[in-house]
């Protein structure tokens, strides 16, 4: 290939490729400073990238374009071009954006913005599910709610065509760890950097950014998970954790200085700062058999101090100041037991209380002789040091462990935020119990650690930075919010409004979605989509919605049907009832309810609905354990088992060889068949061994007799197929490698290639091969999954009839594309 057909062809020396007459030696005389360099040397490179996205660049340009054109203060999608990005590998377009400056509204970051929200959790992803996942990435941000366009729906390369989506993602990842981290501190150094400080389960600690950019090179401790840091002044930081040991480190040398203590057997359940009235401050070291001890915080030496005496039991500690010169008090947990020692008082402790879990964690506040604690039960309260009179927050948080807290200061008030077992961190006013602002959803992991950083001021309005167009602008004095999850992410917030950045409000998380046949525009599907606020029906061709008429408890399950040829939409509710709602009178007509069905004493999980014998049967799992089947056609129930254990996750209908059979997957790990009209069971249950079985779905085979497999979906993130008929696996078990597997969808390709869909808290859609096993693409959404489906679209006139279209839905909202998997 000559260098005039390469897509790589260099403009050559004194002739510059910008269409004007101007010389290198010319733009050298202009540099007033190293950002006209840059500018220059971005735009030269960015002449470099071919403009097809599937041809690769040249490694320097993958490397270091974005950063020449961040250097230059020319960050655009211009610069840095769409081909360039699924191959960029120097992994911080996401820090480099946070970093630069706020562009002006005419220079467009929409494919860098993009980017950046997916960038995080990429991970090894191949160059087509990387270019996937950005293109649908984009749509989803740039054209929300926006009717179908096939003009602008096409990216070379993609094997998605979006359709539809109302998506509004968080955006707000500081860092992606490779471990779980287990502590999260904050620290400022000598020379006025502030520092987040992290602990992770291989013994690791790192220090970060405030705006995610690892800080220095990582210490290695060579023990157990780091689970306690303490900042000390002059740039020092004491560790421990699970191999009983206490390290003493100099951060910006990195350096271990001593390890004054090393109690192998045990391990450090609590280190904190304590000062007794006219006492000097000590550190205090809590270990798992109760042990308590006390060191000089500058020789690091055992001191001989007053303590209290603890039970035989591991013990969580916390300093409560009590004012002035009184000192501390210190409050003490050990399971479901609280008390306050004051070693003022010679009797000791105060007082004590007891509660329904086993308490997580504590905190000092600022208002003097307060503190804060959380319990496994899910319980979230404020005490008085001295008279253990409480202030519960209110409303409760869900049920469900709070495992974390820290005290912050959100618009001059002293608050607490806390991080809880749903995934979701709450902030509530330290004085009344009140919540401060919604919850900050995002994670897709409990966040086991908490910490705060000073917000922006004019003085320090660079130390926070944030992506163009979404500062993250705090008063001075306000504190922004850091989580570290058990996800391996580091996030920041912003307390009392939202995530990482302004724009769209982030939506109520979707409760359940579904595909249903083609609305008013030929081909285009109709999803129907619950949230705590409500129901709609969407047309993806037209972009209009049709609310489903209120009244009715949420929605927690989906079905289409035709009844008779009327086709029905088929709704389970929170309060366990299902409603019956006729489609008849068109796309955009409001549902008209036919009738209820009612049985379940819980709510419904899954349904399905399929035609047996000239009726219109239903089958619903629910979870109150039990599976129901009714018919449509005269609105009755007529069977129930309460086979399962537990919960009934999901359901689906398969074709046998014996004829038609219903599956069900439960909590108790098994799945069950049954036959659709007596509801017996079909054999014997499988025993999936993947723990619980959140998933099952019917996985047809190229055989004469048309069998079907079964396919499980497992909290393990395994995926395993089964012979209905022998009740043994097929072929290997499928991992999705990043947790549990909580939506499976099957479709075939326009070639009739068998397809598995499979997603989850992780956030990334996986497709596989069930012929072959063969994993086939990774979408990366980068936020919660729960829902997935799939609709074969081949009406004549449809936008692409040929490809089959999947909804994946989830914490972010829902979205719609076809599937192209042959042909570019």
């Amino acid at each position: 290939m000559s260098d005039a057909d390469s897509p790589y062809r260099a403009p050559r020396p004194g002739r510059p490729d910008t269409g004007d007459s101007r010389t290198w030696a010319d733009d050298a005389k202009a540099w007033a400073d190293t950002r006209d360099a840059h500018r220059l040397i971005a735009e030269a490179l960015a002449r470099l990238v071919a403009a097809d996205p599937t041809i690769p660049p040249h490694p320097y340009l993958s490397r270091h374009l974005a950063h020449h054109a961040a250097r230059g203060e020319v960050l655009d999608d211009a610069h840095v071009p769409l081909a360039v990005l699924p191959w960029e590998s120097s992994a911080n377009v996401r820090t480099l954006l946070r970093q630069s400056d706020a562009v002006s509204a005419v220079r467009r970051q929409e494919w860098l913005e993009a980017w950046a929200r997916i960038e995080p959790f990429i991970g090894g992803a191949g160059p087509d599910s990387r270019l996937t996942s950005l293109h649908l990435a984009h749509h989803a941000a740039t054209r929300p709610r926006t009717p179908l366009d096939t003009s602008a729906a096409r990216v070379s390369g993609s094997r998605v065509t979006p359709l539809w989506s109302d998506w509004t993602a968080r955006d707000n990842v500081l860092a992606v760890s490779e471990t779980r981290l287990e502590s999260l501190t904050r620290t400022t150094t000598t020379d006025g950097r502030s520092l987040l400080v992290s602990g992770d389960d291989h013994g690791t600690i790192r220090m970060w950014e405030p705006h995610g950019v690892p800080a220095m090179a990582p210490l290695h401790t060579y023990g157990g998970a780091v689970q306690h840091l303490l900042p000390l002044p002059g740039d020092l930081l004491l560790s421990a954790g699970t191999d009983g040991s206490v390290r003493v480190w100099h951060l910006t040398r990195g350096q271990l200085l001593a390890e004054p203590v090393h109690r192998p057997g045990t391990w450090v359940s609590a280190l904190t700062l304590f000062a007794a009235k006219d006492a000097p401050e000590v550190v205090l070291v809590a270990h798992s058999d109760g042990r308590l001890g006390a060191l000089d915080p500058v020789t690091f030496r055992p001191v001989d101090t007053p303590l209290p005496s603890l039970d035989p039991a591991p013990a969580l500690l916390s300093g409560v100041g009590l004012g002035g010169a009184e000192g501390m008090a210190l409050a003490v947990a050990q399971g479901r037991r609280v008390r306050v020692w004051d070693p003022r008082r010679p009797d000791g402790y105060t007082h004590e209380h007891q509660h329904e879990g086993a308490v997580r964690a504590l905190v000092d506040l600022a208002a003097p002789g307060r503190y804060a604690l959380c319990d496994d039960s899910g319980y979230i309260g404020f005490r008085d040091a001295s008279t253990g009179r409480e202030t519960p927050v209110a409303p409760a948080p869900p049920a469900g462990p709070v495992v974390a807290l820290t005290a912050l200061t959100v618009a001059g008030r002293a608050a607490v935020a806390s991080g809880g077992s749903d995934h979701t961190l709450r902030v509530w006013d330290a004085r009344t119990g009140a919540a401060i602002g919604g919850p900050l959803e995002g994670h897709t992991a409990p966040p086991v650690a908490l910490t705060t950083l000073p917000g922006t001021s004019p003085d320090t309005s660079r130390e926070l930075p944030a992506p163009a167009g979404q500062e993250l602008l705090v008063p001075a004095g306000q504190e922004l919010l850091v989580s570290a999850g058990a996800d391996h992410t580091l996030r920041r917030w912003k307390p009392g409004g939202g995530g990482g950045g302004a724009g769209r409000a982030v939506r109520r998380p979707v409760t359940t979605a579904a595909l249903s046949g083609p609305g008013s525009t030929a081909g285009a599907p109709q999803i129907a989509v619950a949230d705590e606020s409500g129901t709609a029906l969407w047309d993806t061709g037209t972009g209009r919605p049709v609310a489903l008429p209120a009244g009715h408890a949420p929605v927690t399950a989906f079905a289409s049907a035709r009844v008779r040829g009327e086709p029905l939409l088929v709704t389970a509710h929170r309060d366990a009832g299902i409603q019956l709602w006729s489609l008849e009178r068109g796309a955009h007509a409001a549902p008209a309810r036919l009738a209820g069905l009612l049985g379940h004493s819980l709510p419904v999980r899954s349904m399905a609905a399929f035609p047996y014998e000239g009726r219109t049967l239903l089958v619903t799992g629910g979870e109150d354990g039990t599976v129901r089947l009714w018919d449509l056609d005269r609105v009755c129930a007529l069977a129930c088992r309460e086979d399962h254990l537990l919960s009934v996750r999901d359901v689906a209908v398969l074709d046998t060889a014996r004829g038609p059979r219903i599956a069900s997957a439960g909590t108790d790990g098994t799945v069950r068949l049954w036959d659709p009209v007596t509801l017996r069971p079909a054999g014997a249950p499988l025993h999936c061994e993947q723990r619980v079985v959140n998933a099952v779905a019917a996985v047809p085979v190229d055989e004469p007799d048309g069998a079907e497999l079964v396919a499980s979906g497992g909290e393990d993130g395994t995926i395993r197929l089964w012979d209905p008929g022998t009740g043994r696996p097929v072929g290997r078990r499928l991992d999705i490698g990043d947790g549990p597997v909580a939506a499976l969808a099957f479709f075939r390709t326009a070639t009739g290639r068998p397809c598995l869909a499979a997603t989850g808290p992780g956030g990334t859609i996986h497709l596989w091969d069930t012929d072959t096993g063969s994993h086939l693409l990774r979408i990366v959404t980068g936020s919660p999954l729960g829902a997935l489906d799939a609709l074969d679209i081949r009406q004549p006139g449809g936008p692409h009839p040929e490809h089959p279209v999947l909804l994946a839905a989830g914490v972010a909202g829902v979205c719609v594309f076809g599937i192209r998997m042959e042909g570019r």
